[in-house]
């Protein structure tokens, strides 16, 4: 469950946080300009990659797709169709877990290999580790093979239960200039993501600011 006041507390310790924690990760963009990163965790699945894409085609709108390797052998054709919309895609590692509990060999393998797996789609620019958890070693091995960590300002998983309902509203009222916006698919019970991602940019239409890629977001603008 994700409370609004949670997520106007999130957004600016982000900020402050990203400031002081020594480590090459990008949290934010550092604008003025209307635009905020969206990015979506854990894809591709069948039951919620294709009603996202849907919904980004609608409001013209781009994002960051963070895939897990496991689901990329499995669901190549998504991979394949988020591309072909013009997103961007990253590397979530192989499998949905968190990345502070996974030995440092398996760690740069497994990032090695999903990348691997991801560059027969498209250029691979980014990663996040396994719940934004994120240790010196883990960023020497993704600075090795051109990798930057990307975690984010703010931070929503849908469960299924009616507190889904209330996201997109939180999200609202706490998105600014240069956020990175971190959302979940990836399973069934996450497929109310669609419906979120729907209704926030529904919203912003009218006050914006517009949803980029991360790549986009960074073009040019001072970054943390």
């Amino acid at each position: 469950m994700v409370s609004d006041g949670f997520l106007r507390w999130r957004e600016p310790v982000a900020r402050a946080l990203s400031r002081v924690i020594p480590g090459d990760v990008l949290w934010f963009a550092d604008t003025t300009e209307p635009v905020f990163a969206l990015t979506f965790d854990d894809g591709p699945h069948p039951e919620t990659t294709p009603q996202l894409l849907e919904v980004l085609r609608r409001h013209r709108a781009s994002a960051t797709f963070f895939l897990i390797g496991e689901r990329v052998a499995a669901y190549g054709e998504l991979v394949e169709q988020i591309v072909a919309d013009g997103h961007e895609i990253a590397n979530h590692l192989m499998r949905d877990e968190r990345s502070a509990f996974i030995g440092d060999e398996r760690f740069r393998q497994d990032l090695a290999e999903v990348s691997r797996m991801l560059a027969r789609y498209g250029p691979v620019r980014w990663f996040r580790p396994g719940s934004g958890v994120f240790t010196p070693r883990m960023l020497r091995s993704a600075a090795e093979i051109n990798l930057r960590a990307v975690l984010g300002t703010l931070v929503a998983g849908h469960t299924g239960g009616p507190a889904d309902e209330a996201i997109a509203g939180h999200l609202l009222a706490s998105i600014r200039p240069g956020s990175i916006v971190v959302l979940h698919e990836g399973t069934a019970q996450r497929s109310g993501v669609a419906a979120t991602t729907d209704d926030l940019l529904t919203a912003l239409a009218a006050r914006g600011p517009t949803a980029v890629t991360v790549s986009d977001l960074v073009r040019d603008r001072r970054i943390r």
